[in-house]
């Protein structure tokens, strides 16, 4: 009898042991999936940063700030783009380089208060950045027509390094989709090769003068155009055939301003 009660002793003790490792070994098991459970259920919570709508994004570009300041057109024009929304970044003066011209993207809007001049051999815009030219800046790009040295009328002033206007923001991640452009110098509209490509990168508008234009008449008109079409709510096409029929012609130069779309 004391031998049976022995042995079921032992059966009973060696049963627990068993149930002990065997929980053991379950609960590595347990705790992964819990931190798996706890992972999942914090990843897909609402976020409240989803339903953030990021702000629409504005660029002026004032290069002739160097020569010809007028800081109340800056002034004035971030005022009404900060008004209806806009995040406005404004490089000035020395600040407007050739990395800045290609690495600008992202914005719904660019405005270029810079010389701009149409090269006759290759029949393409150049935007003036206000660096110095020398032969050994920008090889690669000089080489490849990129870049090239570019003059204004004042020869006290030059020459420039100036950017071939369809590669602009061309080293930029966001490029120039959905943008609109605003070129305040010369000659914007007369490089159709210029035109077809900055389309073909997604461009939406490009607003430019047709020919030479006076920069104080410039300024005036391209704050008419921003009110217009950011104030008023006006398109593109609209605000500037308004413009011309309020204003008038370039008083010195007889140019134009106009407005090309993707549909042109």
């Amino acid at each position: 009898m004391k031998k049976r009660g022995l042995n079921r002793t032992r059966v009973s003790k060696s049963s627990a042991v068993r149930k002990r490792l065997k929980w053991k070994a379950v609960l590595p098991a347990v705790f992964i999936v819990a931190v798996i459970l706890a992972l999942v259920l914090y990843f897909h919570q609402p976020s409240h940063q989803s339903n953030h709508v990021r702000a629409p994004r504005a660029v002026i570009i004032d290069g002739l700030a160097l020569t010809k300041p007028n800081p109340q057109f800056i002034e004035e024009a971030e005022d009404v783009l900060s008004k209806v929304g806009f995040d406005v970044d404004v490089y000035v003066g020395s600040n407007v380089t050739i990395n800045l011209l290609m690495n600008i993207g992202g914005y719904e809007l660019i405005v270029l208060r810079v010389h701009s001049a149409i090269d006759t051999t290759s029949g393409f815009l150049y935007l003036f950045s206000t660096e110095r030219y020398n032969l050994t800046g920008y090889l690669y790009e000089q080489i490849s027509g990129a870049v090239r040295e570019a003059y204004t009328f004042n020869e006290r002033e030059g020459p420039y390094f100036a950017l071939r206007a369809d590669l602009l923001g061309c080293s930029s991640r966001d490029g120039l989709n959905g943008s609109s452009i605003i070129m305040m110098g010369c000659n914007g509209t007369n490089s159709w090769r210029t035109i077809v490509r900055l389309f073909e990168r997604g461009v939406k508008n490009i607003v430019a003068w047709d020919g030479y234009v006076d920069l104080t008449y410039s300024d005036e008109i391209t704050l008419s155009l921003l009110k217009a079409v950011y104030e008023d709510k006006m398109d593109f096409p609209k605000a500037v055939e308004k413009i011309m029929d309020e204003y008038g012609v370039d008083p010195i130069w007889k140019s134009r301003l106009e407005c090309l779309t993707q549909s042109d």
